[in-house]
């Protein structure tokens, strides 16, 4: 008979105790308990087919989510079905997996899946597919992912047939990088297989499908639906993931995990891997079978075929490494992922020194690619015409100020403005770029206060132009400005694209060949930063995108490498910083609310009172968004010093993320605070960005009106100037221009009371100090920056009283500053 004797620890695998007797009993044995655990023996399934056997397609129509559209079904699984679809704020297709509302039904279930997708979405590596968002929709759970142009390598077999050893090799020693990087973090797939295994365009290997990830903070009844038998379960396809106990594909599962997945570690991983290696270099399974039982059952007790006896090709090193990745006993298979890759490269010939040495080939390939980019003769004629634009626009400003021509000035600006505006929008909705997304992002997520406030700022500023009659002179030269733009980007950058295409295509080339010889993927982006020249960054983000630059050239300063570098575009990345703050805030706001909601009906469900609940609840998803947080902080900062100091730190807080609060939280009712609610509308962002507005267009109407930069005395001399050359007496008129008398605002029809305290420079430089301020957040700091633009802006007018030499607006600004520096001091980002 068979005994299965489970170990007291979570990650120790049940260890089989059998006494002498025949395989048939043993089997029979096995078959017995399979179906104690919900698998039907009778199921059938073609198992010799690589792909899932997906369930039949419903006729329904497809879900709508908001701020998707849903082009098409992919394909469908045990917990739900996967579909192609368009994120609307960033125009990119990604892949959305949405739980079937028959598992959406059970809370238990729906907590332990939300908590390992937010999991799973905390991995960042290039071998992993990127979790994007979480949400909910019509009582669904769906999340987000990167869709990967390619295909499986599942789908590669069925048509190629069996790989070449080497390629095979190289895109196992892929995924077991990635995987490697999920066991570090303390997470287990415990789904590897051919089908979850995506080869992108470059011949980047991808793992997919994170939905059975297993955690440190799973347990074995986590795996067990609430009131669930596992009647029905039966129905599904043999070679389908299915929410049951024994989780995971037949066809690739580790012994251990047939008998029960609950208790698996990272080792079942290495089986399964060790499984996909055995299909790529053979063209079949290691086992087959008509039954999800029998295949479980050759997986636990049959020899397994030695690939080189399939395939001859197979070298015995390769089908060795398979045949010990593929061992009965975990404790004889390799202990971890590193173990793994490090056997691997080795037969591949990669061997590590610290960094990647390439070879005089690679280098003068990459130099040619790099000088063909940066030297394509229309880049070149676009950056001078480009440059040449917007210094014959400040000259002529200039020019034209030196006669008191205000107007045109402002013409001269807007064309300037606009057709930059127009020409990022062009080349952003093509391109998609770094400063163009999180644009989008950051619109996308205005709320319906931000976009009252945005609407009257610029209808203000319209105002402004009209008072100041120059309106339509802005609007002239801003049409004029659109057809620059749009003359620049159809006749200067397709030319562009078209000639930096070829040394493109060159350098992916010969990245794929080094992917294929088993090189790193972060060592291969060091050497194309290190060995790309001065001028590397335009290249580099063309191949790899903006956050791996930023993260190259940490690793270029870290190492010494940096030299004399050029830094391209380097004006984008204050902007994509603030934005990206603004919207770390919004996404933690948003998963605090739904991993809050998640794990109060779970709550509910297992018997807690609703108040209770809610308390708990939030308590459990601060926790989480916090550990998150750590999670991404532990990351960036290992990234940024280089050091292994910091990949304990990892696990650790994956745990936090992942652990929901074990024991029940002593209830305490909710104080609520409206007076800090009514305290947040008098000095949130809105009211502090409608002040701004109002005080930077009044100072600007008060120096239109009082002709600051346009005095009587300064434009009789300007055309003496252009004659004599001597502006030594033009600076001398401009300075008292600046000295004389002003009179406080006037508009006509509003009441002078209204704008008489508008006399100075300090109003523009409250408005300035409120604008800083909507980068900061929190009611002490709005309250403390309100009351410094107000002293700032009326101080001189109410109150403050000096002696001389000290003037009274001085004092105001100086006294105005420091308030509002304390209150940006107390604030958060």
């Amino acid at each position: 008979m068979l005994v299965l004797e489970e170990t007291p620890e979570e990650n120790s695998s049940p260890v089989a105790v059998v006494d002498d007797v025949s395989s048939n009993e043993r089997r029979a044995a096995f078959v017995k308990t399979s179906l104690a655990i919900g698998f039907n023996p009778s199921s059938q399934g073609p198992v010799e087919d690589l792909t899932e056997t997906p369930l039949p397609q419903s006729n329904s129509v497809h879900p709508q989510l908001p701020g998707y559209v849903i082009e098409r079904e992919l394909g469908r699984g045990g917990m739900g079905a996967v579909y192609l679809g368009r994120q609307l704020s960033l125009d990119r297709q990604v892949a959305i997996k949405v739980m079937s509302k028959r598992w959406a039904a059970d809370p238990v279930f729906v907590a332990r899946f939300t908590r390992e997708a937010y999991a799973a979405a905390q991995l960042s590596h290039p071998n992993i597919v990127q979790i994007h968002d979480i949400g909910e929709v019509e009582g669904s759970r769906f999340f987000s992912m990167e869709y990967v142009r390619g295909r499986s390598l599942s789908e590669l077999v069925r048509i190629q047939g069996k790989l070449d050893p080497e390629t095979a090799v190289g895109y196992v020693l892929q995924a077991a990088r990635g995987l490697k990087h999920a066991h570090d973090c303390g997470m287990i797939h415990r789904d590897v297989k051919p089908d979850n295994l995506l080869l992108d365009e470059q011949g980047l290997v991808k793992v997919a499908d994170l939905g059975l990830v297993k955690t440190p903070a799973v347990h074995r009844s986590d795996d067990q639906l609430a009131g669930d038998s596992g009647a029905g379960l039966g129905e599904l396809p043999s070679n389908m993931t299915g929410a049951r106990i024994a989780l995971g594909t037949p066809a690739y599962m580790s012994p251990e995990q047939c008998r029960d997945a609950a208790t698996v570690d990272r080792r079942a991983d290495i089986y399964s891997l060790g499984c996909t290696l055995y299909v790529l270099v053979t063209g079949r399974p290691p086992f087959n079978g008509t039954s999800d039982v029998e295949l479980m059952t050759k997986h636990v007790y049959d020899q397994l075929v030695p690939p080189e006896q399939i395939a001859a090709r197979v070298p015995k090193e390769v089908s060795a490494v398979i045949q010990r990745m593929m061992e009965k006993n975990p404790d004889d298979r390799f202990q971890s992922m590193g173990e793994v890759i490090r056997t691997l490269e080795a037969w591949l010939g990669v061997y590590r020194t610290g960094t990647f040495s390439p070879n005089e080939e690679h280098i003068s390939k990459l130099e040619s690619c790099t000088s063909q980019f940066n030297t394509a003769k229309i880049a070149l004629l676009r950056r001078r015409l480009i440059t040449g634009f917007y210094a014959l626009l400040g000259l002529s400003s200039v020019l034209i100020l030196f006669f008191g021509n205000l107007q045109w000035v402002f013409g001269l600006a807007g064309l300037g403005v606009q057709s930059a505006l127009v020409y990022f929008v062009l080349v952003g909705v093509a391109r998609q770029g770094p400063l163009f997304t999180r644009s989008r992002i950051f619109i996308n997520g205005l709320s319906c206060g931000d976009w009252v406030v945005g609407i009257a700022t610029f209808s203000l500023f319209c105002m402004l132009l009209a008072m100041l009659k120059v309106f339509w002179i802005w609007l002239g030269f801003g049409l004029i400005g659109v057809g620059v733009a749009i003359a620049l980007r159809l006749g200067v950058d397709r030319g562009v694209e078209a000639e930096r295409r070829t040394p493109l295509d060159a350098c992916e080339r010969l990245l794929r060949r080094l992917r294929l010889q088993g090189l790193d993927e972060e060592e291969l982006r060091q050497f194309v930063a290190k060995f790309s020249g001065r001028n590397w960054e335009e290249l580099f983000e063309a191949l790899f995108g903006y956050e791996a630059k930023m993260t190259a050239r940490l690793f270029l300063l870290r190492s010494g490498s940096s030299g004399n570098r050029e830094k391209h575009a380097t004006w984008r990345e204050p902007l994509i910083g603030a934005m990206e703050r603004i919207e770390k805030a919004r996404r933690e706001s948003r998963e605090r609310k739904l991993l809050q909601s998640i794990e109060q009906a779970q709550l509910i469900a297992t018997g807690a009172t609703p108040e209770a609940a809610e308390y708990q609840a939030k308590a459990a998803a601060d926790a989480m968004v916090k550990a998150a947080g750590q999670v991404r902080e532990a990351e960036e900062e290992r990234v940024r010093v280089g050091s292994a100091l910091y990949q304990n730190m990892i696990p650790v807080n994956v745990r936090a993320v992942l652990t929901p609060q074990q024991k029940p939280l002593e209830f305490v009712p909710t104080q609520h605070d409206p007076l800090g609610k009514f305290v947040g509308l008098l000095v949130g962002p809105q009211v502090r960005a409608a002040l701004a507005s109002i005080l930077l267009a009044g100072c600007a109407l008060w120096v239109y009106q009082n002709a600051l930069f346009a005095g009587s005395e300064f434009k009789a001399q300007a055309a003496q100037v252009v004659e004599s050359r001597d502006f030594t007496q033009l600076k001398k008129t401009a300075a008292r221009d600046l000295k004389k008398p002003t009179s406080p605002l006037a508009i006509d029809g509003v009441p002078a009371s209204a704008t008489d305290w508008l006399d100075g420079w300090n109003a523009g430089f409250a408005g300035l100090l409120l604008f800083g301020s909507l980068f900061y957040r929190g009611n002490l700091m709005g309250m403390f920056v309100l009351l410094g633009a107000a002293v700032a802006a009326l101080g001189n007018q109410y109150g403050i009283r000096t002696v001389e030499p000290f003037r009274a607006e001085h004092v105001a600004l100086m006294l105005g500053s420091v308030l509002a520096l304390i209150g940006l001091r107390v604030g958060t980002r």
